[in-house]
């Protein structure tokens, strides 16, 4: 492999210079030298968490073999890109892990199924979490009502609304003030304004419903935001509805959440999936 130079070339006059090459954020779970590799793509976040998101199904992952990396999708977006221009970007990426699973929640696990016909992930095993495969209208409004607010109201009023479509069945509304601190007011309000609108008009239908591997779909059966009919499945794929769960089943019913992926992953002879 060469070494790139060091040497900055200037931008013509007047032309602005080229951004530089987003890099993926990640944090690394598990034992690195664990015999299967699992790649998880997180939701829109106004700030990356650093994982914690996904500790509630972790365990299920971890205990089959997998060392687990999860990502912050939007770390590699750039202004101007679509749903297929960041998912084409994370295609780099995830291929290059050689995965044997791939997982994502919300977004993340809408850019999964934008990877769905390439070749390279037909080996692979997919979880997904409350992800779209197909955009409705109601779905679309809901989503741009939040990313609409960033702009007029703030970062913490559109977190707030954030909040009401993606809480629990048995969590409170949010209460009025901001959700937390913000490091960067700014960026937080474009990775989440940027991040929902993304999932506009989203359709992967036809590669989720052409996919011949396994896939898993989890959703919770009381979601105001991602709902069944937002689900596309084909031969060999299954969904498990977590009553009692809203959009953040994981979280709401980390228990029945994590079942259900367990047995998914588990020999086909221990498996008891029910589809709801």
């Amino acid at each position: 492999m060469t070494s790139q130079s060091s040497t900055t070339v200037p931008a013509r006059l007047g032309a602005p210079a080229p951004a530089p090459a987003p890099a993926p954020v990640a944090v690394h779970l598990g034992d690195p030298h664990a015999p299967r590799t699992a790649c998880v793509l997180a939701p829109v976040m106004a700030q990356w968490d650093h994982g914690a998101f996904f500790e509630p199904v972790a365990e299920a992952l971890l205990s089959t073999g997998h060392r687990v990396t999860v990502y912050d999708t939007l770390s590699l977006l750039r202004a101007g890109d679509d749903l297929a221009a960041l998912a084409d970007r994370w295609a780099d990426v995830l291929r290059a892990e050689q995965p044997d699973l791939l997982a994502g929640n919300a977004l993340g696990g809408a850019v999964v199924q934008q990877l769905l016909d390439r070749p390279w992930t037909h080996r692979t095993r997919v979880v997904l979490l409350s992800a779209p495969t197909v955009a409705d209208e109601t779905l679309d409004a809901t989503l741009e009502r939040i990313a609409a607010a960033v702009e007029p109201d703030g970062t913490a009023a559109a977190l707030r609304l954030l909040h009401e479509v993606v809480r629990g069945p048995a969590e409170p509304s949010p209460a009025p003030g901001a959700p937390g601190h913000l490091d960067d007011e700014a960026l937080s309000g474009w990775r989440l304004a940027t991040g929902l609108r993304l999932l506009r008009r989203a359709d992967a239908r036809r590669r989720v419903e052409a996919f011949p591997g396994k896939l898993l779909h989890v959703y919770g059966t009381e979601s105001r935001l991602v709902r069944h009919h937002h689900l596309a499945t084909g031969p060999g794929h299954t969904r498990v509805g977590i009553p009692e769960a809203g959009m953040r089943p994981h979280a709401d019913r980390p228990d029945a959440t994590r079942q259900a992926v367990a047995a998914f992953l588990a020999p086909p002879s221990t498996k008891r999936i029910h589809e709801k």
